[in-house]
């Protein structure tokens, strides 16, 4: 059985393609999650530059003591109308401020840290006065006459944003893999349910039932103009196949006929002729036996291949129709040194019974021809869930594994076969037979002999 996931199989495609979409969303994601978090720094940024111009501005202004008034007020959360934040209630600043005069005495401001170095710092650790800790952003800045301000921006917004972003991504990740792999699935089962309708008409045009066609459901789509190119394809294979049976069926039946005439003018000759040229018709009309009995195997190969002897089927105790044949071989086996054993299980199939049993007498007039004295072979019966399966196993030279399949053509012999009667077509008419049977027919690997396995459809009766 196939993978179901590899890459070339529907689900396999449909997995690559939710896959991907995953792929690319992530990226999105990712790529939002920096443009955002690098805009948040850079807003932060600005917001503690601008303030930082305005606390100098106001040093400027109105000197270093109304400087530090300003960041006390600011501390406090009073208002002043200068700066990134005036007018804005000092709870919703989130700003700290650091000012020391030049003997590097602190004078003002309440953020609990370090003096980070001079100019930017992105992580400066503080404590806030509930006793944690947070991380801010900070510019260090030297004032002019001396001394140092420090301005900060608590970096939780960032933190708040970035868990924001996260959130919002997983859900937007988990509904587009959902979506997209439902669609997908979806998309999936449908071209898979066309295509294994179209594998089981192909499955069923391959057993010779050549009149069975893709099925076609709209019209308009790209898999029924494909559904439609292989069925004009098959109504010209079938017209073809049909000229072909219908002209090799011809042309056996018109040459039965002379070699009819000629082996009745042997038999006459034979009559009237000397004692030698008696052996000389004899062996003439032993030839033309063989020839008519080929035209007759090709004739019933053609007549079982054309699918008309369907029918004729009813259903087949195909256990009572195995033990006929087994009974009627068994003793000239015996006679030629083969011992043939069988058990059957009861299944019924729809059949032939007439047809049913030539496959088992050619398979039995294999095993005399083809095994030596001393072969032991076994014929079994038995149903398996909704098929019968007939096993023939031998101890006997077997067949190499190359060879397996062709034994099943039409006049094909092995090499060590040419020596022994038979035209090549008892296993051909077997495979042709059980394929009409809407069954397959194999030979199996044995590590001795040979092992035949038959598998029919079974019915209930």
């Amino acid at each position: 059985m196939p993978a179901k996931w590899t890459p070339g199989s529907i689900r396999g495609i449909a997995f690559s393609i939710a896959t991907g979409a995953g792929l690319v969303t992530a990226l999105l994601g990712l790529a939002t999650y920096g443009v955002v978090h690098h805009e948040i720094e850079r807003q932060i940024d600005h917001r503690i530059e601008v303030e930082t111009h305005a606390l100098l501005e106001q040093n400027r202004a109105h000197g270093f003591d109304a400087l530090v008034h300003t960041i006390n007020a600011r501390d406090d959360g009073v208002a002043f109308d200068i700066g990134y934040l005036a007018s804005i209630d000092g709870d919703d600043r989130s700003m700290g401020y650091i000012l020391t005069d030049a003997s590097g005495r602190r004078r003002a401001g309440a953020l609990r840290a370090d003096i980070p170095p001079p100019g930017w710092s992105e992580f400066l650790h503080f404590r806030k006065p509930d006793g944690s800790t947070g991380i801010a952003q900070a510019m260090n800045s030297a004032v002019p006459g001396g001394g140092r301000l420090v301005v900060a921006a608590d970096r939780a917004i960032v933190d708040k944003m970035d868990l924001k972003i996260l959130k919002l991504f997983l859900l937007n990740f988990g509904l587009i893999i959902l979506v997209v792999g439902a669609v997908a699935l979806g998309f999936g089962r449908i071209i898979q349910r066309r295509l294994a309708a179209i594998r089981m008409s192909a499955e069923t045009i391959m057993a010779e039932d050549l009149s069975n066609r893709m099925p076609v459901e709209t019209g308009r789509g790209e898999l029924d103009r494909l559904a439609m190119s292989l069925n004009a394809m098959l109504d010209r294979i079938s017209g073809l196949v049909d000229n072909l049976r219908h002209m090799s069926v011809g042309i056996a039946h018109d040459l039965r006929t002379p070699i009819n005439r000629l082996r009745q003018r042997l038999e006459e000759a034979q009559r009237e002729a000397d004692p030698n040229m008696q052996r000389l018709l004899g062996a003439a009309l032993e030839e033309s036996d063989e020839l008519l009995e080929l035209l007759t195997g090709l004739l019933a190969i053609s007549e079982v291949g054309g699918g008309a002897v369907r029918k004729r089927f009813t259903a087949v105790d195909l256990a009572a129709a195995v033990q006929e044949m087994v009974t009627t071989y068994q003793p000239p086996l015996e006679d030629r040194g083969i011992s043939l054993t069988a058990d059957y299980d009861a299944a019924s199939v729809l059949g032939e019974k007439r047809l049913l049993q030539r496959v088992v007498a050619n398979l039995l007039d294999n095993l005399s021809f083809h095994t030596p004295a001393g072969t032991q072979a076994h014929i079994s019966v038995r149903p398996s869930g909704d098929m019968v399966d007939i096993h023939l196993t031998d101890n006997g030279p077997g067949i190499p594994a190359a060879e397996r399949r062709r034994v099943f053509e039409p006049l094909a012999r092995l090499d060590r076969s040419r020596s022994t009667p038979g035209h090549g077509l008892g296993l051909s008419m077997v495979a042709a037979i059980v394929a009409a049977h809407q069954g397959t027919v194999e030979i199996m690997d044995s590590t001795q002999g040979m092992t035949i396995h038959i598998r029919l459809p079974r019915i209930a009766v």
